[in-house]
């Protein structure tokens, strides 16, 4: 019996699980798709959001004086991704919200114990 985790509908990023492994099919990033083993993963990193403080406060800040925001850049603003590291292979997912936050928190613990079982 296979379970499946949905992260995201539109474009659909799914993870589907067997006894083995894992197959995803990520119609955002064509280079994930693929079906990897359990006994193959290393580590899988769950990373959150990280918006500095000081950021917040530029953006109250610059909205008051002009009237437009402080829109941070690439180097300090980071979003939340799901990152599988495997021997021969790194995958990458962006979470581009809550509930694919969520989900990738129970693929997480899903994916740690049935590899954890593999080694």
């Amino acid at each position: 019996m296979s379970e499946s985790i949905l992260l995201k509908k539109e474009p659909k990023i799914e993870f589907l699980f067997t006894e083995d492994g894992f197959q995803i099919i990520d119609e955002q990033t064509d280079r994930n798709n693929g079906f990897y083993l359990y006994k193959e993963l290393q580590s899988i990193e769950l990373n959150k959001v990280w918006f500095p403080k000081l950021t917040v406060w530029m953006r109250i800040i610059t909205t008051f004086l002009n009237g437009v925001p402080y829109f941070p850049d690439a180097d300090t603003y980071k979003t939340a991704s799901l990152i599988i590291h495997g021997k021969k292979s790194k995958i990458g997912v962006w979470l581009t919200d809550t509930a694919m936050a969520n989900q990738a928190k129970r693929l997480k613990a899903y994916v740690d114990n049935k590899s954890a079982i593999a080694v």
